[in-house]
C-alpha cells in the first residue's frame, strides 16, 4: 500500500504516469534491498533496476535516504493494521491466543519490510528527526493500545498504577520488535522461531495477569510452561506429616512407665567457701573416752 503523493520534487502535479514511475522506483529499491545494504543503494542503481533514468529518480526523490523514508512510511501503515487485534475482546481465557496473534502479525510486517524497518530504526537512533518522528508515530499508538488491554485485564489498584501498565507494554513491544528484527534463519539455528514465539506469548500472559498463570489461557502453551505450572501447584500442596500417631497399645505402655528418679545433685562449693574452711576450720569433735573395764578381784 502506497502513500498518495500529489506532487513531484519540482512542485508539478503527479498524474497517473508519474504515480506509476514513482511506485516503480520504490519497488526497484525494495528488490535491491534483498541483496544490498541500504547504505549501498545509489540513485543510478535504483533507476537502472526500475528501467528509467537517474534524472527521473530525482524528479520524485531527493536522494536514496528520501526514498527509504517513503518505504518506511508504507511499512508504518502496515504496522498500524495490527491495532485491529487490540479491538478484539481480551479476557483471561484467551490471553495466550491474543498475544500470539499480535506476535505473528508483528513478525509478518517485519518479514515484509525487515531491511526498511532496520534502516528506519538505525536513522531514528542516530537522531534523524524525520525517522525518529516516524518511528514514534508507529510505536506510541501500539503501546497505548497494548496498555489499555493490560489494564482491562489487570486494573490499576493498590500499589499498581496506570503508568506501570504503560511501562509493561513498552517493555513487551521492545522485546517483540527485537525478536522480529532478527533474521529468521538465525532464529532457527538457535532456539527456533516457534519456541521463541510460544514463550513470548506465555510471558505476555503472565504480565497481563500480574504473574498468575490462568489455566485456560495456557491450554496451548508449550509443554515446558505446563510442567512449570504443575510444579508450582505441587509446591503449594500441604505435605503430610512424617510422624504417625502412636497406636493405642503403645500409648498405654508409655503412660504405664514411671518417671525415672532424678540422680542426687552434687553441691559444689565455690573457691571462696573452700578458702573460708581452711582459715576457720570447724572445731574438732572429741572422740568419746573409753572407760577401762574393771577386772574382778580374784
Amino acid at each position: 500500500m502506497s502513500i498518495v503523493v500529489n506532487q513531484n520534487k519540482q512542485g508539478q502535479k503527479l498524474g497517473r504516469k508519474g504515480q506509476e514511475t514513482r511506485a516503480r522506483l520504490m519497488e526497484a529499491a525494495r528488490r535491491l534491498l534483498d541483496t544490498h545494504s541500504p547504505v549501498e543503494l545509489t540513485a543510478v542503481a535504483i533507476a537502472a533496476e526500475a528501467g528509467t533514468s537517474p534524472a527521473s529518480f530525482y524528479m520524485y526523490f531527493d536522494d536514496t535516504k528520501d526514498l527509504l523514508f517513503a518505504l518506511s512510511e508504507v511499512a508504518g501503515q502496515d504496522m498500524a493494521k495490527i491495532h485491529a487485534i487490540f479491538d478484539e475482546p481480551w479476557a483471561i481465557d484467551n490471553l495466550y491466543h491474543r498475544a500470539m496473534d499480535v506476535i505473528e502479525a508483528l513478525n509478518a510486517v517485519w518479514d515484509k519490510h525487515r531491511p526498511v524497518l532496520r534502516y528506519r530504526n538505525l536513522e531514528a537512533t542516530r537522531g534523524d528527526p524525520r525517522f525518529a518522528e516516524l518511528r514514534l508515530n508507529t510505536f506510541i499508538p501500539f503501546i497505548q493500545r497494548f496498555a489499555q488491554c493490560i489494564l482491562a485485564v489487570n486494573p490499576a489498584q493498590g500499589t499498581r498504577r496506570r503508568a506501570d501498565a504503560y511501562a509493561e507494554a513498552s517493555i513487551i513491544q521492545g522485546a517483540m520488535e527485537h525478536m522480529a528484527a532478527t533474521d529468521p534463519e538465525v532464529m532457527e539455528r538457535g532456539l527456533g522461531i516457534k519456541r521463541i514465539n510460544d514463550n513470548m506469548a506465555r510471558i505476555i500472559t503472565l504480565v497481563m495477569t500480574g504473574g498468575q498463570p490462568p489455566g485456560d489461557a495456557l491450554l496451548d502453551a508449550p509443554a515446558s510452561a505446563k510442567a512449570a505450572q504443575a510444579a508450582e501447584t505441587a509446591k503449594k500442596k500441604p505435605r503430610a506429616s512424617a510422624r504417625k500417631p502412636a497406636a493405642p497399645a503403645q500409648q498405654g505402655a508409655v503412660a504405664a512407665k514411671k518417671p525415672a528418679k532424678a540422680a542426687p545433685k552434687r553441691v559444689l562449693k565455690s573457691a571462696g567457701a573452700q578458702a573460708e574452711l581452711k582459715l576457720n576450720p570447724p572445731p574438732a569433735t572429741k572422740a568419746p573416752r573409753k572407760t577401762p573395764k574393771r577386772t574382778a578381784a580374784r
